[in-house]
């Protein structure tokens, strides 16, 4: 309750402190200039999103991405989208009226997040990312939603629980997949799906602190940035939606805060989405409570069965799972969306989903290969039988035995 009533007048704050500097603002050059000035700020990122459009080629495709069985959907939820671009008037069209009704479960996106993560999917794919996201650049997009659409606009009493992120990443990322395979040298791959225990909800009683109870979402171990026309996965990016806004946790900080000890965190090897432009590895960490302490963790893990998509001939990344490890080093693999409850000497080891690949992985710059090797991301044989690239025993790369073998791919 204290954590929460600080972020709480925390937030408040900020808002006090924002209003109270327009107010300055608006005295100090006038309430009429300072509207003329968000008109004009309006119009002029418009103009800057036709420039964006309109270097795009006109065309329409249909899309979709599939998130895993979940309680109440056995058969999970397929996210289907239908694109249209016209670059002559400029305008962008993302219809997602085809999809199922709303489903008995949390997954139900709400009209606001089925809207915005179609418009993230697209600034994501139009490359220029100096083109503001606001009201002005908006007229040139048109999202078409309906009611009790489980991707749409939901009627009550259905369940919108969790429609920031999994359901919403699968709107999202078929949108950016779509435009890239319209559009060579624009969109992304999919990115990772979310959320794996290693970002689960812990909770439980501190016994360093006369068992005062204790609970808060941790962020240990997620990756899942999608391969781009330009460059590799973000890592860290956590989620397609909030784009790297939250950070990963330091082990330190969580150990000292919580109850908890965390024994390893890693990047997985062999776990990128193969491209010219690899996602991002999946990451391992394990973790569970100290002792004579209980521990409880909740996740609800997307991309076990279905992982995220490459796109222009990229290949997927990695998959999420999720493991009990007891004492022993016994491991018990756990469904996808799980409470779990950890006694001390209990562990779960979780793993993040990868980002898919963009493009082929034998136009992969040499250079980039080497890289990922000796960072050990990727393993010798991956380097030869994906990238084409072949390594020498010392760990060079052999060119004329490389284009050899990419010829073969």
């Amino acid at each position: 309750p204290d954590q929460w009533w600080g972020d709480y007048l925390a937030s408040m704050g900020a808002v006090r402190i924002g209003e109270r500097e327009i107010e300055i603002l608006g005295n100090e050059i006038g309430w009429n200039q300072l509207e003329k000035f968000s008109e004009d700020w309006f119009d002029y990122s418009e103009q800057r999103m036709i420039q964006a459009i309109s270097k795009l080629p006109s065309g329409s495709i249909v899309t979709s991405s599939t998130h895993d069985p979940f309680p109440g959907v056995p058969d999970g939820i397929t996210a289907k989208v239908h694109i249209s671009i016209d670059a002559k008037n400029s305008k962008i069209s993302i219809d997602l009226t085809d999809n199922l009704d709303c489903q008995p479960s949390g997954l139900n996106l709400t009209e606001g997040t089925a809207t915005s993560a179609a418009m993230i999917g697209i600034f994501n794919g139009i490359v220029d990312h100096t083109v503001p996201p606001n009201a002005g650049s908006f007229r040139r997009i048109d999202i078409k939603l309906r009611e009790n659409c489980c991707c749409g606009i939901p009627r009550h009493p259905v369940s919108c629980s969790v429609a920031t992120t999994n359901l919403a990443d699968r709107v999202l990322c078929p949108v950016q997949v779509g435009i890239a395979e319209l559009a060579e040298g624009y969109g992304q791959a999919e990115t990772g799906p979310i959320i794996p225990a290693g970002m689960g909800v812990i909770s439980g009683n501190d016994p360093r602190h006369n068992n005062m109870p204790f609970v808060n979402q941790i962020f240990l171990g997620i990756t899942g940035g999608a391969g781009t026309p330009v460059t590799d996965g973000f890592l860290t990016i956590i989620h397609a939606g909030n784009a790297g806004l939250c950070r990963q946790d330091s082990i330190e900080v969580d150990e000292l805060q919580y109850p908890i000890h965390v024994s390893k965190r890693y990047v997985t090897m062999d776990t990128e989405g193969a491209g010219k432009f690899r996602g991002s590895p999946s990451a391992y960490c394990e973790f569970g409570p100290i002792d004579e302490c209980s521990m409880k963790v909740l996740y609800t893990s997307d991309g076990s069965i279905k992982p995220a998509k490459g796109a222009r001939g990229g290949q997927p990344g990695g998959v999420a799972k999720t493991f009990k490890k007891d004492p022993s080093g016994a491991l018990t693999e756990l469904p996808n969306c799980y409470g779990l409850a950890l006694e001390p000497g209990e562990m779960v080891a979780s793993y993040s989903a990868g980002g898919g690949g963009y493009g082929n992985p034998k136009e992969r710059a040499i250079e980039r290969v080497l890289s990922d090797y000796k960072e050990g991301w990727i393993s010798k044989k991956r380097a030869e039988t994906v990238y084409g690239v072949f390594l020498d025993k010392n760990d060079q790369v052999d060119l004329v035995k490389t284009e050899k073998n990419r010829q073969k791919l």
